[in-house]
């Protein structure tokens, strides 16, 4: 009897786990019920589908898009009266995070995060964390990233460079993180010799790791956990003379993603992605001068877009947006110049 109550418990127990199993949803969804959406620097945002989902309400300038969920977000700045305002719409809806600056300075944000229910914004020099503003040490001689911002666990990390003589004209790249409640710069490694050097884009991963991308002396380069990673290039030159450098950067599967630019042997740019080193062009036409914008990773796939550079019939410029996943085109949107963009 006793050996029969325990087969019973067991049982009961097995069945608990795999229909608790059972219930819990997966976090991503499948490609076809996706919905990408792209930011201009003004506030539109389209869907995949070239459908102009909003205007942001007021918008001077928009940054950059995240999203968490079926909710997404967007930094920047909103005019009100005839101050622009700190803060990022939600599906919309402009919030402030709590601080409201009075004062005569021009606000410029260059990224946003989320952790919890804590939303960040880079408001040069300021850190802003909810109603918390934290100043950057020296944060007068930094120049910021376009894509400065990343945060994981509610580990904040801001990337730039940082002015080291009194001209302007020699930068160095930096790393700022927190510690004891204050943002101290930490400088990166770069090669003995080097004559200047940025960063562009930080990505961040479970608390402690950085993926950070940028250039040094015209050179595409990553720093991995702070390492130094000089990324090769398709194109030689005679000269000697390379042009490179890294825009946006990801982690997925294990496998580093950076997207870029390089000069090909014409010296027109092209839009370029290194996967663990590997180099693959992402152009339809290599004629074509072109970008990259930013990448990100959705479960197993990794999107990317780029801005591709050509004239029309009539010999006007006109700039396209082209959205690829994996590697492979799969929309163009003809005139339309994005600044950001998420999946859902």
């Amino acid at each position: 009897m006793r050996a029969y109550k325990i087969c019973i418990i067991a049982l009961c127990a097995v069945c608990l786990l795999t229909a608790c199993h059972k219930d819990e949803p997966s976090p991503f969804k499948p490609v076809e019920e996706r919905t990408v959406l792209l930011l201009t620097n003004s506030g539109q945002i389209y869907n995949q589908d070239y459908e102009q989902v909003m205007q942001l309400p007021y918008c001077t300038f928009a940054s950059q898009i995240i999203s968490d969920g079926d909710d997404y977000f967007v930094s920047g700045t909103y005019e009100k009266g005839d101050k622009d305002r700190v803060g990022y719409w939600k599906n919309g809806k402009w919030n402030t995070l709590h601080v409201d600056f009075i004062d005569d300075v021009n606000h410029w944000i260059y990224g946003i995060g989320k952790w919890d229910y804590y939303i960040y914004l880079f408001d040069y020099p300021n850190l802003l964390r909810n109603s918390g503003i934290f100043p950057l040490e020296d944060g007068e001689h930094f120049a910021p990233a376009e894509q400065a911002l990343a945060v994981t666990e509610g580990k904040c990390y801001v990337v730039g460079s940082i002015q080291m003589d009194d001209e302007g004209f020699i930068f160095m790249p930096v790393l700022y993180s927190e510690h004891k409640g204050k943002y101290l710069a930490e400088r990166l490694p770069v090669p003995e010799g080097t004559v200047s050097g940025d960063c562009n884009s930080v990505y961040a991963y479970d608390k402690v790791h950085t993926l950070i991308g940028g250039s040094i002396d015209d050179r595409p380069v990553l720093w991995h956990d702070k390492q130094l990673i000089i990324l090769p290039l398709k194109y030689s030159h005679e000269s000697n003379i390379y042009y490179g450098e890294v825009k946006s950067v990801t982690v997925s599967n294990g496998h580093i993603y950076a997207v870029g630019n390089e000069a090909n042997e014409q010296g027109n740019k092209v839009a370029t992605m290194w996967c663990d080193n590997e180099v693959t062009q992402l152009v339809q036409d290599i004629e074509t001068t072109s970008v990259a914008v930013e990448v990100m990773s959705y479960e197993n796939d990794v999107y990317v877009t780029t801005l591709e550079f050509t004239t029309n019939d009539a010999g006007e410029a006109v700039t396209n947006t082209l959205l690829w996943m994996n590697g492979k085109l799969i929309k163009v949107f003809p005139g339309l110049e994005t600044k950001s963009f998420t999946v859902l």
